[in-house]
């Protein structure tokens, strides 16, 4: 997309390079002789179990080694099933004769709005290779399979997110965390005490009410999907590049399924949604730690969750909706901390 070009009126806004599927070659890339290319079907339990091992085993881990996402079978299904779903997106490689999965990297279908121009993209979400077959340069093969596949599909450009620059970026945000928990965050290392501080002054810094109630905001059911679908919708216009959803999409992305995602409505007395609050649940292997084995951590606002409000200001302000949905969180277990960010998008 030629995206740099909005204050220059002799410059084009859409595609730099026009898709031309013929042009794609009919054929896989070649993979080394004991290794064969394997579409993987996410709603196979089977299949989804085997991408489950191969993430836990060697999906990212944090920079110091002492954790890795622990992504669950639902969590999983929740990312790679969504309703336009492409079959062979989901791209695997198998050891010919195990037929062990040893490679993986899904890709999902995106529509996106760019200064008033709406392409079909992709975004890719998860890519693992087994340890023993780094060292031969297969995640190379692997993505360059992708993107022939979304070539053939029309698809000639995908967004995606990193703490990294691989390439020149086209947005970006900042990352912040709140403490449910600072006394079990120091002791598994993540946080420390900071110089003329003392620990009792921390905990009392982040203590959280023992309890919140707002009127009207409860859990989202399929009855606000259009409500939910329009306030987003209208919401997501105030900006230059953001993504189109059905309804469809909302109600996959947005419902609530136990330890996977929450959503939040507020709803005054005539039952009109003027807010939404939304979080996905990830579980953390703690791996350097002699008791603590798991932690629990909630995600509020990257791609898929997000706060909105119809009004300004809206009827509670939003820390006020986020510090009520933190207090419930802790009280059903939620440890230790909450990050809170807005997807930073790539472009290829």
């Amino acid at each position: 997309m030629q995206f740099d070009c909005l204050d220059k009126e002799d410059m084009p806004i859409g595609l730099i390079e026009k898709a031309d599927p013929e042009k794609v070659p009919s054929n896989p890339y070649p993979l080394p002789e004991d290794l064969e290319w394997s579409d993987i079907d996410v709603t196979n339990p089977k299949e989804l179990d085997e991408v489950y091992t191969l993430l836990r085993d060697y999906y990212i881990e944090e920079y110091s080694n002492e954790f890795r996402m622990r992504y669950s079978h639902e969590y999983l299904k929740w990312i790679f099933a969504p309703p336009e779903r492409h079959k062979d997106w989901a791209v695997g490689i198998r050891a010919k004769g195990s037929k062990e999965l040893i490679g993986f990297l899904n890709i999902a279908p995106l529509k996106v709005c760019m200064a008033g121009v709406v392409t079909e993209s992709a975004e890719p979400s998860f890519a693992a290779i087994s340890a023993k077959y780094r060292n031969k340069r297969i995640l190379p093969i692997l993505a360059a399979e992708t993107i022939r596949r979304l070539r053939v599909s029309g698809i000639w450009h995908f967004y995606f997110s990193t703490d990294r620059v691989l390439c020149a970026p086209i947005a970006g945000n900042w990352f912040y965390r709140r403490d449910l928990d600072f006394k079990l965050t120091v002791e598994i290392n993540t946080n420390e005490v900071p110089e003329g501080k003392t620990m009792e002054e921390m905990v009392a810094a982040h203590q959280m009410p023992e309890s919140a109630n707002i009127p009207g905001l409860r859990e989202m059911t399929k009855e606000d999907i259009p409500q939910v679908h329009a306030l987003l919708s209208e919401y997501l216009k105030k900006f230059t590049l953001y993504p189109i959803f059905t309804q469809e999409r909302i109600a996959h992305m947005l419902l609530p399924q136990k330890d996977v995602i929450r959503t939040y409505v507020l709803a005054n007395k005539d039952n009109k949604v003027t807010d939404f609050i939304s979080f996905y649940i990830m579980p953390y292997t703690v791996l350097k730690h002699p008791t603590i084995k798991e932690v629990t951590v909630i995600f509020l606002a990257k791609h898929r969750v997000h706060f909105y409000s119809t009004i300004r200001p809206p009827q509670f302000p939003w820390l006020t909706l986020l510090m009520e949905r933190c207090t419930r969180q802790r009280n059903r277990g939620f440890l230790p901390w909450l990050h809170q960010t807005a997807q930073t998008t790539w472009s290829l």
